[in-house]
């Protein structure tokens, strides 16, 4: 840890005397030379840096001491004036037995102090000294002024070691720990006392100065103190003051110094209190709770010209107006406010000497600088709402800037090359923005003095350091979470200080270079989240200062090299290291984590553990027992070896590990903070200058009004973030919830015997796993003394006995689970143990069947033979069906058998999938061929009826309770309608019932499935409320006797698994989605039902998911937007493999996708997206998966290459790869992939250029590849893709021209953010709806294009066009956003604008519509039709094949579509913001900013009435603004700032109801802004720039004496409203006119002219004769 080491100054007045000595004073020679000895005697660790100071100090006769170093002396009086000694540790206390022997001997004792006996100021600030010091000063009676701030003293006030000091004028003690009573009487001696900085009292009436800050003073401000009207600074800032802060401070109008500063304040507080105080300098408030609200606007008038002023956590809505007349401003702080619109510029140049300005957590937005240079020395505008581009000019406006902080907001674009010329800057923080592109090489080389540089959380991209930089005093880099890829330069050589490097979260490849063993002074080395590959450079384990290194989540191999002399925190998991673990890897690390590597062999006899706290190495392959040396480790906290091969008994000394919390002072331990030092603004960075005149103020006044002094502590922070398995799923914990975490994970091993019953001894631990384990015995009753036990987990082991009663005791246990075992008894119920039948499954062992019956194969094939005679089938069907000894016929096509007994259950012989039919309702009814309408009010009355099908319509009301009487009846569906109500018990009385789908209606209230216990035959049961508002209970004293083939519960607010269903054991669907449900996976329901083949469980909240032990035929799996943390299961190829549609989308799966995907042959959709998976795409997944039509897998984390092999995805329609991390270039692995419809590798770091192979995908539809880093021009083959309808090739590096043309189906073009160049073809429109093409190096005229009636959307933003703006844009009537702002366009804005609508498109479906997505329905898959599922349930003697259909699942399918949401930025509200879907497709607007349009704004435009934004700010137009605006009643966004315009704001805009933007700033307009409506919302930035504006919110008075003044004192701040270029002319045609007037009257033979030329003669014959 680095700091800045305090000072000791020793310093004296000057005297002048008559006479002058020629040496110094002998007596003071020799107390400097006691000095020196006693210094060196002390053999302190400091001394060592004064040998060089310490050897000019020579004992000879010659050797003048005045000429010594550090010695200074009077030139006339040659005493010794100061005595400067920069110490690093100076400690005078006990331990120094002999104290000072220059200061102190036997006969003079301390009195020795005065051989220096014109000392006068003694500091002694900022160190460690305690009272041990106090002696050494009492016989220095010659002092006035005392500095002891900031020490280590403490007890009651020291008067009887200071009542000597009789001189004393000013004495600062504060920042101590004195405690009781303030010796007032005493204090009464020091009668000199001027100042006392420890406390006040209010008596004192001609106290100047009170200083009572950093103390812990609480109740309200005293109102006493308002009687020193004599206070010059009073300051009470740090403590813990409560109420209102007084107006009655008012009455101090001495006051000039005045902080209240960090307190509890709460309450209003007026500025307008200080209107009396005209001496006021320094003004200093803050609330620490955020309680006190300044007003700040008023009637009254401040006098005062502040030098500092700071109103922290005030909550300021407004800037204070009284910033707008101060001109002398050093230090502005308006931090943790409310304030919103405009960065405040003008600060900077209204106050050209203002040196620091905090304006961090606000609303600000548009961060703009001022127009010239400005000497600003320290900028934080963190945590804002900035949004715009990177100010280019930013390093030539404020060169010399040492801190800015820009952190967290949302700035766009490149850096600015001008960063170099920033020479002076230390401190540049960037980070949690939206910048991209390389680091500029000026930055690298011309920012020298850069000691942090903070750049993390952006999207810059390219290799890191390639080349050499000048960054020689670089402390602290942070480069994570950005795109920056290759291999690491070597530029960082020569940055022999860095303590801090951060490079995480990147794409950096390479090894990790050996060099950086060479950075000594290296703290934190953070890499983790990359793809480096290669050893572990040994040298990195070799720098003694290292304390955090994480090498984390990369593809390192080979050993794991010996530690040398590493201490700290090791993260090294998720790597391919292999081998031993080195013996000696424990010494001096506190926390280890070696998880899911190949290391193997024994845990090997650490040596040296006596410093761990957490020790991970799950998921490797390490065997043999588990060392009793483990329990030698004793400060663990976390242990986990889960997932290895550990064989062999828990050792019971594992009780010996405490397993516990830290102690109070330790709770964070694990809140990583490196302070690296604390500057000193004001003294540090030549910020030391006074803001008065020495003979105005002492010197203690001047150092508060030095910024006390001002301060920044630099700090780098790395939070420490652990996994730990916990209650059923993966967690992080960090900071101090990582403090109180306690844990033991040996799951997933080979252990074997009993558990310890000394376990029970960990009685701090918190989640304790042996799951998946051989364990065997009884559970131990001692574990009821884990008293804060959360997660117990003994399933999967071969536990017996009961379950031990005393485990109620466990208050705290959340998650208790002992499954899978053969316990017996009863289950207590008590407590916390209210846990469902999950905790306590057991899994049942079936004997099974190798092969189908022998019998029945030879059956089937015989049938075969005949089919095949009849000459009614293909042969193909039967090519499976083979007469042979091995082949299996359960596992021939269309052919099902039990999978326990193997005997045939279900065979197919149509020629196609089972498709729906049209069954008519009454088979009679066939025979009325001439029935137009058919009345069912009297159906309740057909006693006989056995099906009834009233499905897909709109009945409304409740449900009819007369079909409660139709007791035949078989089939009751009445899905699909609107019917509303509660669903009736009586439906239980309906006992025949065996069909019932009340599926997709709006039931609401409850209803128990109790009600359905009569129904015995039932089969089927649907049941779902759309509005989300039906409850059903699913528990009870009921007893449910049917066997369920299908179970629908979607929608029905159930917050646990019914409990029917543990007993159902022919399931065949199961949709319990759309749920509350919580827990584990219930895998069971696989196991328990061999059948079951869909199983949809999405949007619930289940855990932990799980599969089953064996493998089963699940066909459709859909669990997604789940709560799934855990690993990808690496087998669920092999236990699920016939599943043909899995969706486990939108979770938190973790880990590389598993091989045994390639299993899943017949898999045709496949949705894994929005999940947290890493590592390359398996190559069993791109040739084994050959059925795949759907694969999406977004919104990871996988990385490699894109196909680089050829694939067997020939069926693949839609591939959805966006949002990872692939790299490199396009492969051709989709060459045969020709059925692609939507393609979309978007968001990666792709290189290289766009293949012209996607050309030939001709059936593309969408292609999306924006924001990658793909160079080159766009390949002519994807401009002839005929059924392209949306390509988006933004945010690319692309260049060349634009295409002619596109297909004609293209409608949805996005190029924007690349590098095209040249000019924009007039058919490049086509059909398009949306065509981008912002922010390019397009130039030339807008053409005139070719007539376009479908274009919606157009966005020429940010390019180099010049020209004026075609009159033919007019003809594109259903434009609704049109952006040509960023440009050269000049000219007038054409008229017909207003025949462009900016309103709803006339074809609507091709309008607002259309944006929702490309709306791409691929398949309608009948997958019980077209997957196998076709079989009945029943024999065909038993239904009719109405009834049979009905069965089939109805039939159950599955819409696929693949969406593409449409995202469009446009400016509005003074910010870019992003449009989407039906949002998208009702804005309309129109932005011509930021040209070099002329003219008269067109009154027309008042027609877009439909039109929500305009925007025509920064161009050169005058004129009035049009009283027609007012007919544009749903405007929101209105921007004509920085134009000529001139005359009054038209009242008729007050009726602009939804205005919410309005700006008018720096224009020329006058007279009074109206103040009704929306117009009467707006602060005065939106008026900036007007000066003869009047009226609220201005604060100008309108009448007419104020309008006089305004006219004559335009102020400097405004002078950009002048037309200089006119200006300039007038002075240039002024000054021609006079001097051709003068050179023509001289022309002309005058009197006076001739008197001119004759003085002239003579001043030239002067002024040769002067010459001469």
């Amino acid at each position: 840890m680095l700091s800045t080491p305090p000072i000791i100054c020793l310093s004296s007045k000057e005297y002048d005397l008559i006479h002058e000595h020629q040496s110094c004073i002998e007596k003071e020679r020799k107390g400097l030379l006691e000095l020196k000895t006693s210094l060196l005697l002390s053999g302190s660790s400091f001394i060592a840096s004064f040998d060089e100071t310490f050897n000019t100090w020579t004992n000879d006769t010659v050797s003048d001491c005045c000429r010594w170093e550090r010695v200074k002396c009077s030139p006339t009086t040659k005493r010794v004036t100061g005595l400067a000694l920069k110490l690093q540790s100076l400690n005078l206390s006990a331990r120094w037995s002999n104290g000072f022997s220059a200061l102190f001997d036997d006969l003079e004792g301390y009195k020795s102090l005065r051989r220096l006996r014109k000392l006068e100021v003694l500091v002694l600030s900022i160190n460690t000294f305690n009272n041990s010091i106090l002696p050494y000063l009492t016989s220095a009676t010659s002092l006035t002024t005392l500095f002891l701030r900031d020490n280590k003293m403490d007890g009651s006030f020291p008067m009887k070691e200071l009542k000597d000091l009789t001189n004393l004028e000013l004495l600062d003690l504060s920042e101590n720990r004195f405690n009781g009573s303030i010796p007032v009487q005493e204090l009464a001696r020091l009668k000199r006392l001027k100042v006392l900085d420890l406390s006040g009292i209010c008596e004192l009436k001609n106290l100047e100065e009170l200083d009572l800050s950093r103390n812990k003073l609480m109740g309200e401000f005293p109102m006493c103190l308002t009687s020193l009207t004599r206070l010059r600074v009073l300051d009470l800032s740090s403590n813990e003051m409560a109420g209102e802060v007084p107006s009655a401070i008012s009455s101090l109008e001495s006051l000039e110094y005045l902080s209240l500063f960090h307190n509890e304040f709460r309450g209003f507080f007026s500025l307008g209190s200080l209107a009396n105080l005209s001496k006021l300098k320094v003004l200093k408030l803050s609330s620490i709770s955020n309680s006190l609200q300044v007003e700040s606007e008023g009637s009254w008038k401040l006098e005062f010209q502040l030098h500092v002023i700071a109103l922290r956590s005030c909550n300021l809505g407004k800037l204070p107006h009284l910033l707008l007349h101060q001109k002398e401003l050093r230090l502005v702080d308006l931090s943790n406010n409310r304030l919103h619109g405009v960065f405040p510029s003008w600060l900077m140049e209204n106050n050209t000497n203002l040196e620091v300005l905090f304006l961090q957590n606000n609303s600000f937005t548009n961060f703009q600088l001022p127009k010239s240079a400005h000497k600003l020395l320290l900028l934080d505008v963190s945590a804002n709402e900035l949004s715009q581009p990177f100010p280019e000019n930013i390093g030539w406006i404020l060169p010399n800037v040492l801190h800015m902080n820009l952190s967290k907001n949302s700035l766009q674009g490149k850096l600015p090359y001008s960063l170099g010329n920033m020479e002076k800057i230390y401190y540049l923080d960037l980070s949690h923005n939206g910048f991209y592109g390389k680091l500029p090489r000026s930055l690298t080389m011309g920012c020298y003095s850069l000691s942090f540089l903070k750049l993390s959380d952006n999207k810059l991209s390219g290799p890191i350091f390639p080349e050499p930089t000048n960054l020689t005093s670089l402390t602290v880099l942070t480069l994570d979470n950005n795109q920056f890829d290759g291999k690491i330069g070597d530029g960082l050589l020569n940055s022999s200080y860095m303590s801090v490097l951060d490079l995480s979260n990147n794409y950096l490849t390479g090894v990790i270079p050996s060099w950086i063993g060479n950075f000594s002074l290296l703290n934190t080395f953070l890499i983790s989240n990359n793809l480096l590959e290669g050893r572990i450079p040994v040298s990195l384990f070799n720098i003694s200062n290292m304390y955090l290194l994480d090498l984390s989540a990369n593809r390192l191999e080979g050993d794991i090299p010996r530690l040398n002399s590493y201490s700290g925190y090791l993260f090294l998991q998720d790597n391919n290291l292999s081998g031993y673990i080195p013996d000696s890897l424990l010494e001096n690390v506190s926390i280890l984590d070696l998880r899911n590597n190949r290391l193997s062999g024994n845990i090997p006899k650490f040596v040296n553990t006596q410093n761990i706290n957490i020790l991970f190495l799950r998921g490797n392959k390490l065997t043999g027992h588990i060392p009793v040396q483990l329990c030698g480790l004793s400060t663990i906290r976390l242990l986990d070896l889960s997932n290895n091969r550990f064989n062999g008994s828990i050792p019971s000394c594992f009780s010996n590990i405490s397993f516990g919390l830290w102690k109070e002072d330790e709770a964070n331990y694990y809140d990583y903070t490196f302070s690296l030092w604390s500057i000193d603004t004001f003294g540090g960075l030549e910020m030391y200058r006074d803001f008065f005149t020495e003979e105005d103020l002492g010197m203690y006044y001047r150092s508060k009004l030095m910024l006390d002094p001002f301060t920044v502590d630099y700090t780098a922070d790395s939070e420490i973030k652990i996994q730990f398995a916990a209650k059923r799923r993966y967690d992080f914990y960090m900071g101090q919830t990582l403090g109180f975490m306690s844990g033991l994970d040996l799951a997933e091993n080979e252990l074997s015997g009993e558990i310890p019953a000394e376990l029970g001894d960990l009685v701090d631990i918190r989640a304790l796993n042996l799951s998946h384990n051989h364990l065997s015995g009884v559970i131990p009753e001692s574990f009821s003394k884990m008293k804060d036990l959360e997660s117990l987990d003994l399933s999967f082991n071969i536990l017996h006995g009961q379950i031990p009663s005393q485990l109620t005791k466990l208050s705290s246990l959340a998650v208790f689970n002992v499954s899978y075992n053969n316990l017996s008894g009863i289950i207590p119920v008590k407590g916390q143990f209210s846990f469902d039948e999950t905790s306590y499954i057991v899994m049942g062992q079936i004997h099974r069947y190798k092969s189908c019956v022998e019998k029945e194969r030879k059956g089937l094939l015989e049938l075969k033979t005949s089919l095949l005679l009849s000459g009614d089938n293909e042969d193909y069907i039967f090519e499976t069906w083979s007469n042979d000894t091995v082949s299996d016929c359960c596992s021939w096509e269309r052919v099902k058998c039990n999978r326990t007994t193997r005997r045939l259950q279900t065979l197919n012989l149509s020629k196609s999938w089972v498709e729906g039919f049209n069954a008519s309702f009454l088979e009679g009814l066939a025979d009325l061929r001439k029935l137009k309408a058919l009345d069912l009010s009297r159906i309740c009355e057909l006693k006989n009826l056995q099906e009834l099908d009233l499905s897909h319509n709109k009945l409304i009301g409740e449900f009819p309770l007369c079909l409660t009487r139709l007791t035949a009846l078989r089939v009751l569906d009445l899905s699909s309608n609107q019917m509303s109500g509660k669903v009736p018990s009586a439906i239980g009385s309906i006992e025949s019932l065996e069909y019932l789908s009340l599926f997709d209606n709006d039931f609401h209230g409850l209803f128990s499935l109790g009600s359905l216990a009569n129904l015995s035959k039932l089969k089927v049961f649907k049941l779902s409320s759309i509005s989300n508002s039906l409850q059903v209970v699913s528990e009870g004293s009921w007893k449910l006797e049917f066997q369920l083939h299908v179970i629908a519960l979607r929608s029905c607010n159930l917050g646990k698994l019914p409990h029917f269903l543990l007993h159902q054991k022919e399931l065949r669907l199961v949709d319990l989605s759309d749920n509350r449900l919580h827990g584990l996976f219930p895998s069971w329901l696989m196991e328990n039902n061999t059948n079951l083949e869909v199983l949809l469980l999405q949007n619930n909240s289940f855990t932990n998911f799980q599969l089953p032990r064996s493998a089963h035929s699940l066909l459709l799996l859909d669990a997604s937007a789940n709560e799934f943390s855990q690993l990808f299961p690496d087998n669920i190829g092999w236990i699920l493999p016939n599943l043909r549609h899995l969706n486990l989308s939108k979770n938190s799966l973790q880990g590389n996708l598993p091989s045994s995907l390639g299993n899943m042959r017949k898999m045709y959709f496949l949705d894994l997206s929005h999940n947290d998976l890493y590592g390359k795409l398996p190559r069993s997944l791109t040739m084994g998966c050959y059925s795949l039509m759907f694969l999406k897998l977004s919104d990871n984390k996988l990385s490699g290459n894109v196909f680089p092999e050829p694939t067997n995805l020939t069926s693949l329609q839609v591939l959805s790869l966006d949002n990872n991390q692939f790299s490199g270039r396009i492969g051709d692995g989709l060459l045969n992939s020709s059925s692609m419809s939507i393609l979309d590798l978007s968001n990666n770091y792709l290189t290289g250029v766009i293949p012209s192979w996607i050309g030939n995908l001709y059936g593309l539809n969408t292609l999306l590849i924006s924001n990658n880093h793909l160079e080159g021009q766009i390949p002519v083959s994807l401009i002839d893709i005929s059924f392209l309808v949306l390509l988006d090739l933004s945010a690319n590096r692309l260049s060349g021209d634009l295409p002619h043309r596109f297909s004609s189906d293209t409608r949805m073009l996005f190029l924007q953010d690349n590098n095209f160049s040249g000019t924009i073809p007039d058919t490049v429109l086509g059909n398009a709806s949306i065509l981008d093409l912002r922010n390019n190096r397009l130039s030339g005229n807008i053409p005139k294009f070719v007539s376009n009636q479908k274009i919606y959307i157009l966005l020429l933003r940010g390019n180099n066009l010049t020209g004026s703006i075609p009159s033919q844009m007019c003809g594109l009537t259903n434009i609704q956003l049109l952006d040509l702002s960023d440009n050269r366009l000049n000219g007038s804005i054409p008229s017909c604008f207003s025949n462009i609508s900016f309103s709803f498109p006339t074809l609507q479906h091709d309008g607002q519509e259309g944006y929702d997505n490309a709306g791409l329905i691929f398949v309608s898959s009948d997958i019980f039709g077209g997957m196998g599922l076709d079989e009945d349930f029943f024999s065909t003697e038993d239904l009719g094949k109405y009834y049979r259909s009905m069965l089939m699942l109805d039939p159950f399918s599955i819409d696929y579509m693949a969406d593409s949401v449409i995202e469009v930025q446009f400016a509005a509200k003074l910010r870019y913001d992003s449009y989407i879907g039906l949002t998208l497709g009702f804005m309309f607007g129109l932005d011509l900013s930021l040209n070099e349009l002329s003219g008269e704004i067109p009154a027309e435009l008042g027609d877009l009435v439909d039109i929500r934004a305009l925007n025509l700010s920064h161009n050169h137009l005058y004129g009035v603004l049009p009283q027609s605006f007012s007919n544009m009643e749903d405007l929101e966004s209105l921007d004509l700032s920085f134009n000529i315009l001139h005359g009054q704001i038209p009242s008729q805009l007050t009726k602009l109801s939804s205005l919410a933007v309005f700006n008018v700033s720096y224009n020329n307009l006058s007279g009074i802004i109206p103040q009704e409506g929306q117009l009467s919302t707006f602060d005065e930035t939106s008026y900036f720039g007007n000066p003869l504006l009047c009226g609220q919110p201005s604060n100008r008075s309108c009448n007419n004496d104020t309008l006089k003044e305004t006219h004559a004192d335009v102020g400097e701040e405004e002078e950009d409203v002048i037309d200089i270029v006119s200006f300039y002319w007038s002075i240039i045609a002024a000054y021609v006119t006079i001097l051709l007037g003068i050179l023509a009257s001289l022309s002309f033979d005058s009197s006076w002219s001739r008197t001119w030329f004759s003085v002239v003669d003579a001043f030239i014959h002067k002024v040769k004769s002067l010459i001469s």
